[in-house]
C-alpha cells in the first residue's frame, strides 16, 4: 500500500492493513465478523528501506525517525505516527517529494516500511538582484521602485554538499552597497549525530545608512563619494541535539563596525554613543529550541518554543555591553483538515537599563518582528512584546506532474497549496531614550487584515497580504520565502 500526503488516505490504508491482518484465515474472518477477535494492539517495524536518496546519507534520514527496525508501535494512531515521521523527513529541506509504502509480513503484525524520495536540486548559483532597503514594500512605495537602489552579484548556495545536510553559501554583492559573505553549516558531526557546527564570516559597506528615526521612519544619509558604514563579522556556532526535536546552540561572535566621521560628529553623535566612529566587541549567544511543528515552512499543527540569551561585550575594553533575553512561543491549532489557527508570542528584555547606541536600538519593524499594517514603520526600543495570530483556511491543494515540460527531475512533481489567512496582530516597543518625534513608540499597536498564502514545492512560500493598522490606513504587502 502507498502512503502519501492526506490524513484520510493515510488512515484508510492503515485501517485496511489492520482489517487484512485479522482476516488472514477463514476462521479469523468468521471470528472477526462475529466481533470475537480484537484488532492487534501493536505492530512491529521489521525493516526500513530507502529509495531515491542518491546523495543524502541513509544514517541522516534514519536519525530523524521516531522508530527503528525491531521497535513496536501502537496500532491506535499508527497513521498519524507514520505521517508525522514522513513530514519530519520533509522538514530536512532535502527532498521535494516523499512517499511511504507499507508491506505486511508474516505473522501479520510486522511491517516493512519503504520510503521513496525525490531529492531537491541542491546547487543554486543564482545571479543576485536584491534590494538595499528594509523590505520590498518600502522599496516599492517610498523609493519609487528605483533600480539604483539594488545590489547585484551572485549568490552561490550548495545544499547537502557532502550528503550530510551541510550547506555552503557564498554571497558576492555589488551595486548600491557591497556585501561579501561565506557560510558553512553542518548539522551532524559525530557518529551519534548529536553535534553540529556553523561558521561564517562577512564584510559589508554602504554609501547610505539610516542615521536616525523620525515619525517612526528611517531617515537616510547618503554620500556616493564615501562609504558611510563598514561592518565585519565572524562567528562560530556549536549545535547540540540530544533529542530529535530539542537543540542547544552556543555561538561566539566578533563584530567590528565603523561609521564615517560626519555621522559620528555631526549627524548623530549617539549612533555609537559619545561621537564614536568605531564599535568593536565580542559576543556570546546561547539558544534553546524545541520544535514540534508538523510542516516547518508553513505549520498547521504543533508548537515551537525558543529562548535566546545574548551578551554583547565580553571584555572590559569592548565598546558595547548589552544583555538581551528573547523568548518566543509559536502554537498551531488544527481544527479540521482545512482550518487551523497560528499564534505567535515573542518578547525581549534588555539590561542594563541605560542608554544604548542608536545602532543597537532596533525593536519592531525589522526582519520578521513586525505588526502587520505597519510594514512601512519602525518602532525602535530596548524591549518589545509581539502577539500575532492568523486563521488559515485551505482553498486549494493539488499535486501537479509537470512531466517533460520540466527538465529537472527535482521539480517535476509540483505540490501546490493556497490558503486564505485572517490576520490580527498587536505589539509594543519600549523606547525610553529615542522616542521623541516617534509617536508609534511606547504605545500598543494593532493591525489586522486578510491574505493569500501560496506554498509550492513544500518550502517555497509567498504571502500576499492586505493589512490595516489601528489608527487607520493600510496597504498591500508582499513577503516571499524561497527556502534557500
Amino acid at each position: 500500500m502507498t502512503y502519501k500526503t492526506g490524513r484520510f488516505f493515510c488512515q484508510w490504508n492503515v485501517l485496511r492493513f489492520l482489517l487484512w491482518t485479522v482476516a488472514l484465515t477463514g476462521s479469523q474472518r468468521s471470528l472477526y465478523a462475529q466481533g470475537a477477535v480484537p484488532l492487534p494492539d501493536y505492530v512491529i517495524i521489521d525493516t526500513i528501506t530507502l529509495q531515491g536518496n542518491r546523495k543524502t546519507k541513509p544514517a541522516l534520514i534514519l536519525r530523524e525517525l521516531e522508530f527503528k527496525p525491531g521497535d513496536s508501535l501502537p496500532a491506535t494512531g499508527l497513521s498519524e505516527t507514520l505521517e508525522r515521521n514522513r513530514l519530519r523527513l520533509m522538514n530536512l529541506s532535502l527532498f521535494s517529494f516523499s512517499e511511504l509504502r507499507i508491506d505486511t509480513l508474516p505473522p501479520g503484525n510486522r511491517l516493512a516500511l519503504h520510503f521513496r524520495f525525490v531529492e531537491m536540486w541542491y546547487l543554486y548559483p543564482i545571479p543576485l538582484f536584491e534590494l538595499a532597503d528594509r523590505n520590498f514594500n518600502v522599496w516599492w512605495s517610498e523609493f519609487d521602485r528605483s533600480l539604483k537602489r539594488v545590489n547585484y552579484g551572485i549568490s552561490w548556495t550548495h545544499l547537502n554538499l557532502s550528503g550530510h545536510a551541510d550547506i555552503l553559501k557564498i554571497n558576492l554583492n555589488f551595486g548600491y552597497s557591497n556585501r561579501y559573505e561565506v557560510v558553512y553549516e553542518r548539522p551532524w558531526l559525530n557518529r551519534r549525530q548529536t553535534l553540529g557546527f556553523r561558521v561564517a564570516t562577512g564584510f559589508s559597506r554602504n554609501h547610505e545608512l539610516a542615521y536616525v528615526t523620525r515619525d517612526n521612519k528611517q531617515q537616510f544619509y547618503v554620500n556616493p563619494e564615501k562609504w558611510q558604514l563598514t561592518r565585519y563579522y565572524a562567528n562560530a556556532t556549536l549545535h547540540w541535539r540530544p533529542k530529535l526535536l530539542t537543540t542547544h546552540s552556543l555561538t561566539a561572535e566578533y563584530h567590528l563596525n565603523r561609521v564615517a566621521d560626519s555621522i559620528a560628529t555631526e549627524v548623530n553623535p549617539d549612533y555609537f554613543l559619545n561621537g564614536r566612529t568605531e564599535q568593536r566587541h565580542f559576543s556570546l549567544i546561547y539558544r534553546f529550541l524545541i520544535d514540534r511543528r508538523d510542516i516547518r515552512p508553513y505549520p498547521l499543527s504543533g508548537w515551537l518554543t525558543a529562548v535566546e540569551l545574548r551578551q554583547n561585550g565580553l571584555l572590559p575594553r569592548d565598546d558595547l555591553h548589552l544583555f538581551r533575553a528573547t523568548g518566543e512561543l509559536k502554537k498551531y491549532f488544527s481544527f479540521t483538515r482545512r482550518l487551523s489557527l497560528e499564534t505567535i508570542v515573542k518578547g525581549r528584555l534588555v539590561l542594563p537599563r541605560r542608554k544604548p547606541p542608536f545602532y543597537n536600538n532596533q525593536a519592531l519593524g525589522y526582519g520578521n518582528d513586525f505588526v502587520r499594517g505597519y510594514e512601512f514603520f519602525v518602532m525602535d526600543g530596548m524591549d518589545y512584546g509581539l502577539l500575532r495570530s492568523s486563521f488559515h483556511i485551505e482553498l486549494f491543494n493539488r499535486t501537479f506532474n509537470l512531466g517533460k515540460f520540466m527538465p529537472l527531475q527535482a521539480f517535476r512533481t509540483l505540490p501546490l497549496k493556497v490558503y486564505l489567512s485572517l490576520n490580527n496582530d498587536t505589539g509594543y516597543a519600549n523606547d525610553p531614550y529615542y522616542a521623541a518625534g516617534n509617536p508609534l513608540s511606547n504605545r500598543w499597536l494593532y493591525g489586522y487584515g486578510i491574505g493569500i498564502d501560496i506554498i509550492a514545492y513544500y518550502d517555497k512560500v509567498a504571502k500576499l497580504e492586505w493589512s490595516w493598522k489601528g489608527p487607520g490606513g493600510g496597504g498591500f504587502y508582499l513577503n516571499i520565502n524561497t527556502g534557500i
